[in-house]
């Protein structure tokens, strides 16, 4: 019969049991359930309600039995004891005779005495084993039950069966087969689905349906021994009752080889698992990492110090670095291809965190090994060591105090470069820069301040010089810088003016803004392939001259040094008497409305028209204007010209719509007694409204003397001309500057426009200037505009106007009105 057990529900008779629930988690949830509880208290008062019924009215009826009861309770009884000596077949399967027990009952007696026969014999014969009684009673019911409903069914077709009426009356035995069958597995079928909380109809289908065939056979077996007991006696029952006890012996016997046998291969597998973890342990423990790979690449097994996730990495193209994958294809190809040998490779993988580590590996092909059947890689992680390495050769070739590359590592490059440029051409140049006075510094602050002066400069060194470029520190205040490759003298000297203006910047010593000059002096391979040593010697030259004519500046070594010495003094000469001579030329650049692209002033920009020399850079004549001081006449003949050029043109081209001149001041003639004065007098004279006018002063003049600076800018403002910041991002003036001094406009160098439309960083530094300019109440202006795309990103984020090649290029005059007069489309000509 099925029935409740502690490891879930039995099936009586030869037929493997069904599936059972979880251990355990019948009897805790009938223990837990309330419903369950009633339901099981039902089942039982049914058992007994028809148990005592069916007796009563058997009683009343004075119904007899073809032989006495009790002889059934003790065939059940010794039933039951067998059933105690029951064995495990397949797990939780169970043998029993019970149902073929009482189905000879059904058969022979009246549905009370089978019912009480089946309690008093299960009753006697189980009860010493069970520990839990609500299910033990439980189970005796509902076999009750089946008997009762068995009896009933059979004898309500007809009496004790005949050997004559073995046909007729086997039908009705299997009927009542099917329905004992049918009270037994649902009753059993509900308790489950209570304690499982799964549907009933599901529970009957999974675990009982398929036990019918065998209560059919168990059926049949019990009719026929009850039609030979009937017609034989005793002899007749044994005939066959003893095939079915022979057979239960045997799978008994079965099942005892079968249990040995399974035993054996659980301590097999066990032996297995434990010899597999065995290895897994000692493979994921080991120092390396472990990859089994199929010949197509893909993961049979990794190691847990890799970071990735079995589920995630399926390929090892997902576990090595992109840059690695090519490497690793090709070692998977060689190793398949050629079994017998095992290519080495460097890999980076990730470790558990993620992060990329480096891994020296070998590739050794296992796939003809059954017990492998893939490439193995054994790596090994080299990231530790190669850190080391990298540490010891940085040591090597870079200086401690300020991490720059040292004298060795600069003399290596320079070789590389010479050696690229006699190949492929071009030229090479090398800067050698000295700190100017260091000495007094060194001495008089001490060495910790010196120390700290060249690391600052190290720095700033670092951060200006080209991409390109290699700044090394060649001893004691004296830096170098390599430039592999030059375009031209002019990109070489402009970006050693740059240099110098990066370097003039104040630095914090002691507490106090110190401002720090160097000199440089330029030397450049030329036609003749230069060594090493000889162009180092050439720049040392050039510094050497460059420190004689009064430091701060760079001198570009000559092989006839002295005459380039003659030929400075001759400009210099000739700078003097450009203005008296009327040499000097403004030229004037667009300043446009991005928004609408209207033309909203104009930038006034210097030109040196040399009668021999034709147009000189103003990269070379202004600093050498600067230098000699001849910045301030030029200066005050530039604001005459322009302001009398914006005087002209107000009357002419602008008369119903304002514009700005713009005009740049130098560091020199900013500081200079009397600007403000001097201003007034032009702007008087000229007769230009001073809101038609801007100064325009480069970031690196706030840093000489922030009180004397914001004089400067108040006295400007009280005349009422507007004020800009120039260049700005390439000086060191900070935030409080701006906020401090009371300027109008702040222009952004062209440096950072440049990459604006494509460098995601130059674009933050950008907006992040236009953020600054609109929290202070400044109008910005982008300078070196020369695509569409720029322009179109400057609007985009706010920039009110800019200038630049894209919409007109500086022009004199004539070209400029134009330009104005005309009103052509600026994309057009600024083509």
């Amino acid at each position: 019969m099925v029935r409740l057990t502690e490891h879930g529900p039995e099936a009586a008779g030869p037929a493997i049991q069904a599936l059972a629930a979880p251990r355990a988690s019948v009897p805790d949830q009938v223990g837990r359930s309330r419903l369950a509880l009633i339901y099981i208290w039902a089942v039982i008062a049914l058992s007994v309600v028809a148990t005592v019924g069916s007796l009563a009215s058997e009683a009343a009826a004075g119904a007899e039995a073809h032989w006495d009861w009790p002889l059934f309770i003790a065939i059940t009884l010794g039933v039951g004891a067998l059933e105690r000596a029951r064995e495990d077949l397949f797990g939780n399967s169970r043998i029993s005779l019970n149902f073929v027990a009482l189905s000879c009952g059904g058969l022979l007696l009246a549905p009370g005495a089978v019912g009480a026969a089946a309690m008093i014999g299960l009753f006697v014969a189980g009860f010493p084993d069970r520990e839990e009684w609500k299910r033990f009673l439980f189970n005796v019911a509902v076999m009750s039950l089946a008997g009762v409903a068995y009896s009933m069914v059979f004898h309500s077709a007809s009496a004790a069966p005949t050997s004559g009426q073995i046909l007729e009356l086997l039908p009705v035995a299997l009927g009542a087969t099917l329905v004992a069958f049918s009270i037994n597995s649902v009753l059993v079928a509900g308790i489950i689905a209570l304690t499982s909380e799964q549907g009933i109809v599901a529970v009957w289908r999974e675990k009982y349906a398929w036990l019918a065939p065998h209560y059919m056979a168990f059926g049949i077996a019990a009719y026929a021994m009850v039609v030979s007991f009937l017609a034989l006696g005793a002899i007749g029952a044994a005939i066959f009752a003893m095939p079915i006890v022979m057979l239960w012996f045997a799978i008994r016997q079965y099942t005892d080889r079968t249990r040995e046998t399974t035993v054996e291969l659980q301590r097999a597998n066990r032996a297995l698992g434990h010899s597999e973890k065995r290895y897994r342990a000692l493979v994921q423990n080991a120092p390396g990492v472990t990859i089994v790979l199929n010949p197509d690449g893909t993961i049979q097994y990794m190691s847990s110090h890799i970071g990735a996730e079995d589920d995630e990495a399926t390929t090892v193209d997902d576990l090595v670095h992109p840059r690695d994958l090519e490497a690793i294809t090709e070692a998977i190809r060689e190793s398949r291809d050629r079994p017998d040998i095992a290519p080495m490779l460097e890999l980076k993988m990730p470790d558990a965190h993620g992060e990329w580590r480096d891994y020296e590996a070998t590739m050794t092909n296992l796939v003809s090994q059954p017990a492998v059947g893939g490439l193995v890689i054994n790596a090994r992680d080299v990231t530790d060591r190669k850190r080391l390495e990298n540490e010891l050769r940085h040591q090597a070739f870079h200086d401690p105090l300020t991490n720059l590359p040292n004298r060795a590592m600069f003399m290596e490059r320079l070789e590389d470069a010479l050696a690229m440029t006699q190949r492929n051409g071009g030229r090479t140049a090398v800067m050698f820069i000295d700190l100017d006075r260091f000495k007094v510094v060194n001495d008089s602050l001490g060495h910790n301040v010196g120390d700290e002066l060249l690391i600052a400069l190290a720095e700033r060194l670092n951060a200006t010089a080209p991409d390109d470029a290699l700044v090394a520190r060649f001893g004691g205040d004296e830096f170098t810088l390599l430039v592999p490759k030059v375009d031209s003298q002019e990109t070489l000297t402009a970006l050693a003016h740059h240099l110098l203006g990066e370097l003039r910047g104040p630095v914090k010593l002691m507490g106090h803004n110190t401002i720090v000059t160097a000199s440089i002096g330029i030397s450049m391979s030329g036609d003749r392939a230069k060594s090493p040593r000889e162009l180092i010697r050439s720049a040392d030259i050039a510094l050497s001259h460059a420190k004689e004519q009064g430091r701060s500046r760079y001198v570009l070594f000559d092989e006839t040094l002295d005459k380039f010495s003659i030929d400075r003094l001759r400009l210099e000469s000739e700078l003097r008497q450009a203005v008296e001579r009327d040499q000097l030329r403004l030229h004037y650049q667009p300043e446009i409305d991005l928004p609408s692209g209207e033309i909203i002033g104009f930038e006034a920009l210097v030109r040196w028209n040399h009668p021999i020399r034709g147009v000189v850079p103003p990269v070379e004549f202004i600093t050498l204007a600067e230098e000699t001081g001849e910045i301030i006449s030029i200066g005050k003949w530039v604001l005459r010209e322009a302001c009398r050029q914006a005087a002209e043109w107000r009357d002419s081209l602008f008369i119903d719509r304002p514009f700005t001149m713009a005009v740049n001041l130098s560091a020199n003639e900013f500081l200079e007694p009397g600007l403000a004065w001097e201003v007034l007098r032009v702007l008087r004279e000229t007769g230009l409204d001073p809101a038609s006018l801007r100064i325009e002063i480069t970031e690196s003049v706030l840093l000489d003397d922030s009180a004397v600076t914001n004089d400067i800018f108040l006295e400007l403002k009280r005349i009422g001309v507007e004020l800009a910041i120039d260049d700005f991002g390439t000086g060191y003036s900070s935030l409080s500057y701006l906020r401090q001094l009371p300027a109008d406009v702040l222009k952004i160098d062209r440096s950072f426009v440049s990459d604006v439309d494509h460098d995601e960083r130059e674009a933050s530094i950008v907006r992040a200037v236009v953020r600054v300019a609109e929290a202070l109440g400044m109008r910005v202006v982008a300078e070196g505009i020369e695509r569409e795309e720029q322009a179109r990103f400057l609007a985009g984020i706010g920039c009110e106007s800019g200038q630049g090649y894209h919409f007109a290029r500086p022009a004199e005059a004539d070209v400029t009105a134009a330009l104005v007069r005309d009103h052509e489309p600026i994309e057009r000509l600024a083509s």
